[in-house]
Formats: C-alpha cells, structure tokens, sequence
C-alpha cells in the first residue's frame, strides 16, 4: 500500500517513515511537514493511507481531513496527545481511525493496515474519550426528554452559515436502511472488520463494503467511526 506521512517534527517523521518503509507491504510514497503541504502532495500522489498528526502549522491535521479523504485517502491520525477535543474532532471530520505517538511500533504499523482496509482503528485513550462523549450524550437525552413538556424556544434560523455545516453524528435524521444495511451498521458499531462482518454475514468482503458504502451515504457520513458513533448514539 501506499503512504503518505505528514508531520511537522523531522525526526518524528523519519522515525515514522523507516518504520512504515521496515514493512513489506507498506511503500511511504511522500511526506509532508505541514497541513497544506500534506494536502499537495495528497493530491498528486493518491496515497492509499495518509499518517497525520494533529497539530501541524498552517491547517491541522483535523481540517485537511476531510479534504484528504476527497483524494481517494483513507486518513489516520496519530498524535502525541489524547486530549478529547483532539479525538472527537478528527473522528467528527471524518478520519478512520486515531493514534498516540506512545504505541507500541508494530501497532502502529497493524493500524495502518487495518485503515488501508477499511477498518476502524481507535487507541485505548482515544476509545475512553468516545465512550465519554456517548455517555454525554446520553445524559443530555436524558435531560432533554424530562424538558419536552416545557415551551419551546424561539426555532433556529434555518438560513446563514450554521445551516451549511456537516451534519456529524447525532445530528442526522434516521434514515432508511435496508435489512442487510442494518446488519452490517450494527457489527461495526461492535467493532467487527469487514473479514469479520463477512464471516458473520456469510457474505463477500466486497459485499460488506457495499452495504456499508450505501449506509454511510445515507447518513451523509465519511467513515466507519462515525457510522459507528450514529449506530450507539440511535440504537444502541
């Protein structure tokens, strides 16, 4: 596969370029030292996996997310902070899975594949920081369905800039899904990988991927993390 890494700290990057490059299967085909230069190069050399970290000059690695993922990439960060704003965010901007630098070297390199793949890959701390977040969201259903008998406020200007954002999870009307839809939503919300998902299915790999492709455009999401996220936050 091939790998584009960007990162802004010149032994950080080199450490992770002989790292990928130690692998058989991996070819690191371009780096980068900031957000914009790791676009650029993105778009001329269409890597398999783009390696990001987080904070870089100029834009971070959570904004060029999704402009990344625009070039056929699938995006995994890797930072050396677990800071919740950090983790919900590249998720929330489409980025298939999150890192800290402190994994251990073949982690890493297991991650990318498993991305390169389409799997969804989340470090310890990045896994605490979701489960958080769901059980705040949870707590604020709670409070909102014990206010629905309050008047409601004045509605939201439906025109202006916050009507042209992304929706993220949560924010989106549940869509309509068929059966097999359904089934593969909910074993990637249990953290199945597509061989797994098709092994439980009796169905092809390519066939996972078309399920999932379709209920990831119905949900206006960009990866398997989100679709995840929606399937807890709504069903789970």
């Amino acid at each position: 596969m091939r790998v584009l890494v960007a990162d802004d700290h010149p032994a950080v990057r080199s450490g992770l370029v002989a790292l990928l490059d130690s692998a058989v299967d991996i070819t690191v085909i371009a780096e980068a030292a900031d957000g914009d230069s790791a676009v650029a190069a993105a778009r001329e050399h269409r890597p398999d996996v783009v390696l990001t970290d987080v904070r870089m000059p100029g834009a971070t690695g959570i904004e060029i997310t999704p402009r990344l993922r625009e070039t056929g990439a699938n995006v995994l960060v890797i930072s050396g902070f677990d800071l919740d704003d950090y983790v919900l965010g590249a998720l929330a901007a489409g980025a298939d899975g999150y890192l800290v630098k402190s994994e251990d070297p073949q982690r890493i390199l297991a991650a990318v594949r498993d991305v390169h793949r389409g799997d969804a890959v989340l470090s310890a701390a990045a896994t605490r920081a979701v489960v958080g977040a769901l059980r705040g969201r949870s707590a604020a259903d709670d409070r909102d369905r014990g206010e629905a008998s309050q008047p409601s406020p004045d509605p939201v200007p439906t025109s202006g800039p916050a009507s042209d954002r992304r929706p993220v999870p949560g924010d989106l009307l549940e869509p309509a899904f068929t059966r097999r839809e359904e089934d593969v939503l909910a074993l990637v919300a249990q953290g199945l990988s597509n061989q797994q998902i098709a092994s439980q299915l009796f169905v092809e790999i390519t066939t996972v991927k078309s399920h999932l492709s379709h209920a990831l455009l119905k949900l206006q999401l960009d990866s398997r993390v989100q679709a995840a996220l929606w399937w807890r936050q709504h069903r789970g």
